[in-house]
């Protein structure tokens, strides 16, 4: 019972989903913390936000990242359906990739202000540093919403038509 579980878990289409699921938050994101940019003196909410969608990305590009690894600890490796398994592995682990690093980059924007202006002097660039990291939050719902396009309709279709 718990392989079939994680069989549908690690299965492209609930991939997909979840990925689709994360968008909504890093589109809602987007708008929010994009209007109080340059007419908010303080922006600590917003840099929260962006905070944590950045380690939402973070965590989900670690999870697609390892994919494979996952069907392997949980015995789900050398299946009939291995060459299609390892396809969406691959698509899944560049897809991490590319969600892990532009989170990263989201979350180092941040703290960059959070580093006192003794060490690193932000005072004049703070919103233009929320700014650059909602950019990459941006690209990250991008990346995201190709990822799910590919999940559930562009993968090679002559493995697909076998399986």
């Amino acid at each position: 019972m718990f392989r079939s579980l994680m069989t549908v878990l690690t299965s492209r289409y609930t991939i997909g989903l979840i990925s689709l699921v994360i968008c909504v938050p890093m589109l809602i994101t987007l708008t929010e913390v994009s209007k109080a940019l340059w007419s908010k003196p303080d922006l600590k909410e917003e840099m929260e936000i962006v905070t944590g969608i950045g380690i939402i990305m973070i965590g989900w590009g670690v999870v697609l990242e390892e994919r494979k690894t996952l069907r392997e600890i949980f015995g789900l490796l050398d299946a009939p359906d291995e060459a299609w398994q390892t396809i969406v592995d691959h698509a899944c682990h560049n897809y991490g990739v590319g969600q892990l690093a532009i989170g990263l980059m989201a979350e180092i924007c941040i703290e960059l202000i959070k580093i006192p202006n003794t060490i690193i002097y932000t005072g004049e660039v703070d919103d233009y540093l929320v700014a650059a990291g909602l950019v990459f939050v941006g690209v990250g719902a991008l990346l995201l919403i190709r990822h799910v396009i590919v999940m559930f309709f562009l993968l090679p279709r002559s493995v697909t038509a076998a399986h």
